[in-house]
């Protein structure tokens, strides 16, 4: 994600991220850029404990990571709003989703997935801002649709071994190079704009480098 904010966000300053459903926070070390302390207890003053839709900020931030996040709003036009009262004139959402409804199966349903998501629909959910959209998680996925069929889509959640799990982060690290022509892919990753330089944003990334 640090490869996707450094080339959409030119600002003169560090940029503010905010990662919401973060979880276990895969990506604590840009919590420096929100004054956020990844060490920090539960019940830290700028640690949020709420729902997306009952959430209050006050701040703005230059970049807002929804990743895994939207597939387990019952209703997930929640986002707009939020995009829409948290995120700066021309700042950037990055948003990952699971693909392909067709795969959805026990194993979303114990993850608490109420959906997964086509191109289509995806764009249709982002209309009212611009929106560049892409497969990743490419390079597994024949590997991975073959493991949910002979499993019949049962649940896989299974611990990983920490060297098998680098390796698939490694491999997954990888495809940010590939992003603009990787056909297919488990997810769907949204790169959402908000403000009117549309022209610039259109001209300047018509591509991932």
């Amino acid at each position: 994600m640090h490869k996707l904010i450094q080339k959409y966000v030119k600002t003169p300053y560090v940029p503010r991220i905010l990662d919401i459903g973060c979880g276990p926070a895969y990506f604590s070390k840009f919590y420096q850029y929100t004054g956020i302390d990844p060490n920090a207890e539960d019940d830290a003053p700028n640690i949020l404990k709420t729902r997306i839709e009952d959430v209050e900020l006050t701040d703005k931030y230059d970049v807002i990571l929804a990743l895994d996040v939207l597939e387990h709003l019952e209703d997930d036009r929640v986002i707009l709003r939020f995009l829409q009262n948290n995120l700066k004139n021309n700042g950037i959402a990055i948003i990952t989703v699971p693909a392909h409804p067709w795969l959805f199966s026990e194993h979303d349903r114990v993850c608490g997935h109420y959906r997964r998501y086509t191109k289509k629909q995806l764009k249709e959910l982002f209309r009212t801002f611009d929106c560049r959209i892409y497969y990743y998680n490419s390079l597994l996925f024949p590997a991975e649709v073959l493991y949910r069929l002979l499993t019949k889509g049962k649940n896989n959640l299974k611990p990983v071994p920490a060297l098998l799990n680098k390796l698939l982060l490694t491999i997954l690290s990888a495809e940010y190079y590939f992003l603009p022509v990787l056909p297919v892919g488990l997810s769907l990753i949204a790169i959402v704009k908000k403000g009117s330089d549309l022209y610039e944003w259109s001209n300047n990334n018509t591509g991932i480098q």
